[in-house]
C-alpha cells in the first residue's frame, strides 16, 4: 500500500512542476510580446496637440450623448 501511495504522490508532484515549467514559458512568452508592443508604443511621440485632439473628442462625443437623450426626453415628455 506504500508504494501506492508514494507512486501517486509522485506522479502528482511531477505534473504540479510540468504545469510550473509550462506556465513560466508561456509567461516568458507573454512578457517579450508585451515588451514588443511597449516598445513600438515608446518609440511614438505624444505631443501636447495629440492629447488636446483627444479631449475635443471627448468633449464632442458628451454633448451629442446630451443632446442625443435631451431629444428622447422631450420626445417622451410629448407623447407619455
Amino acid at each position: 500500500m506504500n508504494t501506492y501511495l508514494v507512486i501517486i504522490t509522485t506522479v502528482l508532484v511531477v505534473t504540479q512542476i510540468i504545469r510550473i515549467i509550462q506556465n513560466t514559458i508561456q509567461l516568458r512568452r507573454q512578457q517579450t510580446l508585451f515588451e514588443k508592443q511597449l516598445g513600438s508604443l515608446a518609440d511614438a511621440e505624444l505631443t501636447e496637440r495629440d492629447f488636446e485632439t483627444q479631449r475635443k473628442a471627448y468633449r464632442l462625443a458628451v454633448e451629442y450623448l446630451e443632446h442625443r437623450v435631451a431629444e428622447k426626453e422631450a420626445v417622451y415628455c410629448e407623447n407619455p
